[in-house]
């Protein structure tokens, strides 16, 4: 089934998305590690919203980053907007 994600700004959320899969790397497992890389790579390189079509299990993957990225030290050191960005896509996951 296919859904939909609407980014506020794609450059944030893929730069928060870097960061989070770079903290959570040994947590994640590899296949859903890759796969979270392999959308980013689909996120384009902007500042205006762009609306991005994912799988269910993409959206769950993506989540899953979030949950573990928010249990790390490194994510009360983030920056607000930042932060702003993973409530905002946190909400429709």
């Amino acid at each position: 089934m296919q859904t939909c994600i609407v980014i506020p700004t794609p450059l944030r959320f893929k730069t928060f998305m870097e960061i989070a899969l770079e903290v959570t790397f040994s947590i994640l497992d590899p296949v859903t590690h890759n796969n979270v890389k392999r959308l980013l790579n689909r996120v384009p390189n902007n500042l205006s919203t762009e609306t991005l079509t994912t799988s269910m299990e993409e959206k769950n993957q993506i989540r899953e980053c979030l949950n573990a990225f928010k249990q790390s030290r490194t994510y009360y050191w983030v920056r607000e907007d930042f932060l702003q960005e993973l409530k905002d896509i946190e909400g429709q996951c």
